[in-house]
């Protein structure tokens, strides 16, 4: 759902079933290329940031990605996608994978620093 630009999505615990805490995302975070490019069609110059869908793939984590066919925009800035997929980020999913591996890292702060106060007092 979508109102004044902030989306939201249902999250209602009496919705879920088998409810569990996630298992590390650190290393698929890790493995993640973050990219600057331009986009091919209708480039401004203007340089974004974002993952790339095949190399997100190839970093072992297929199911972040979908794939729908090419729009007319997409084949008049490529003609040979016509007929073709083109992949789609989950970013929803992703969303979630970043904060788990924030908490992992978080939680690995936190242990240094009471380590290093120990260190300290001594």
């Amino acid at each position: 759902q979508n109102a004044n630009n902030s989306w939201t999505g249902i999250s209602d615990e009496r919705l879920k079933i088998n409810i569990e805490d996630a298992s590390s995302q650190w290393d698929d975070i890790k493995a993640l290329r973050v990219r600057n490019y331009e986009w091919g069609h209708g480039n401004t110059g203007h340089k974004q940031i974002g993952l790339v869908s095949q190399e997100v793939e190839a970093a072992g984590m297929p199911h972040l990605i979908e794939e729908s066919d090419a729009d007319e925009y997409q084949i008049a800035y490529n003609s040979q996608l016509e007929g073709k997929k083109v992949k789609t980020m989950k970013y929803s999913v992703l969303y979630m994978k970043a904060v788990k591996a924030l908490q992992e890292a978080l939680l690995r702060i936190e242990n240094l620093e009471a380590k290093v106060k120990v260190l300290e007092e001594e």
